[in-house]
């Protein structure tokens, strides 16, 4: 892979349209100045998980691989099917499980990344995807972080090994930057503090605490 395509692909995963929970569990991990290892660990989790992270994109670029430029191919190969782990329904590796205005920043991003050569084969799969979306059906609009990475991995001819540990840098990395700036501005610039938060539906009454009864429960009596 070109260290600018390789630039330009980590550029855009800074851009704040793109944060998602990884960056969020890195902030909240050292807003109250923990250090930036307990963000990485906690953003690594996130980004390891199997319907958005390392998993999707491990099993998004094995497709892509095996399947070439072809519409017919493409649509077989990422027709919708019950995640074998979560049970999720109409899971496709690299697609889906975003928001509707993330989806599309992550695909007005493809297409500014279109243009990056591929220096692997002459057929770039990303532009594939740009040019045939339309054909591709319903699961395949909804393109997230995982795709968008798979894609441009695809171009460059990386292994499934190789796209998993650059993906998982390129994730942590902005995650860690994140977290360190949380950490420099504290607890009293935190969103949580100053935005406001309605919660919908009735308190639950109020009880008075019974120590006794709590440590029964946990076998500490």
């Amino acid at each position: 892979m070109s260290c600018d395509c390789r630039l330009r692909l980590l550029a855009e995963f800074r851009n704040h349209a793109l944060f998602d929970e990884g960056v969020e569990a890195a902030r909240n991990a050292c807003v109250a100045g923990a250090p930036l290892a307990s963000a990485a660990i906690t953003a690594s989790a996130w980004y390891s998980n199997p319907l958005t992270g390392a998993g999707a994109l491990r099993e998004c670029l094995r497709r892509l691989l095996a399947i070439g430029c072809d519409v017919a191919a493409f649509r077989a190969a990422f027709a919708p099917a019950v995640h074998p782990e979560t049970r999720d329904p109409n899971f496709s590796p690299g697609f889906g499980f975003v928001a509707a205005q993330q989806a599309q920043s992550l695909l007005s991003v493809a297409a500014k990344l279109g243009a990056c050569p591929a220096i692997a084969s002459g057929e770039s799969r990303l532009q594939f995807y740009l040019d045939q979306r339309a054909e591709l059906g319903a699961p395949c609009q909804e393109l997230n972080q995982a795709g968008l990475a798979a894609l441009v991995f695809a171009d460059h001819g990386m292994t499934l090994d190789q796209a998993e540990a650059q993906f998982l840098i390129f994730r942590v990395e902005v995650a860690l930057e994140q977290a360190a700036r949380a950490r420099q501005e504290g607890v009293g610039a935190f969103p949580f503090f100053s935005d406001e938060y309605v919660y919908e539906g009735k308190l639950p009454p109020p009880h008075e605490l019974d120590l006794v009864s709590l440590m029964r429960e946990v076998g500490l009596d």
